[in-house]
């Protein structure tokens, strides 16, 4: 089953020095011959792009999923994504009819990155989140997405989900 919000950036506390933790920070952090930085504070993102904002509304998508799956509501799903991921949530419910009830416990979400490829705006959004997917679970847990989502390239219009991948556990 694929589904995954509080905000929750990784941030790097080591001094950018040699000698802490053994790292040459800044080696580590600047771009040798024009490529993007190996380590980035802030993601990609356009400017003037609300982070906040879209963070708030893909938490707020994250829930709404795990919700309308736990019921089957595909109708409501179709509200917020793009056809293709339609096709694929039905396909996962024509194979999986039983009705869940998942509780969520603990949303972070993080943004990865926002590019625009073609005549689309793409944006990628890393989700942690602690779960219970069956009341009689001992303990919650640890369910790590990334979400992409488009809109088209002006943007205008609202954010559809396309896609989730899962990040193993290491």
């Amino acid at each position: 089953r694929s589904t995954p919000g509080s905000d929750s950036t990784h941030q790097r506390t080591a001094a950018p020095q040699s000698g802490k933790g053994g790292f040459d920070w800044d080696a580590l952090t600047t771009p040798s011959s024009g490529q993007q930085p190996l380590y980035q504070d802030e993601p990609k993102k356009p400017a003037g792009f609300d982070e906040e904002e879209f963070l708030r509304g893909a938490k707020a998508a994250y829930t709404r999923l795990n919700n309308a799956w736990d019921k089957r509501d595909l109708s409501d799903i179709a509200q917020f994504s793009t056809p293709a991921f339609q096709k694929e949530i039905q396909q996962q419910a024509a194979e999986d009819k039983t009705p869940g009830n998942t509780e969520i416990m603990l949303v972070n979400a993080s943004l990865l990155s926002v590019d625009t490829v073609g005549d689309e705006q793409i944006a990628q959004v890393y989700f942690n989140v602690l779960l219970r997917e069956d009341p009689s679970q001992e303990a919650p847990i640890d369910v790590r997405e990334i979400w992409h989502f488009v809109r088209p390239a002006s943007g205008d219009g609202t954010w559809k989900l396309d896609g989730i991948q899962q990040v193993e556990n290491v």
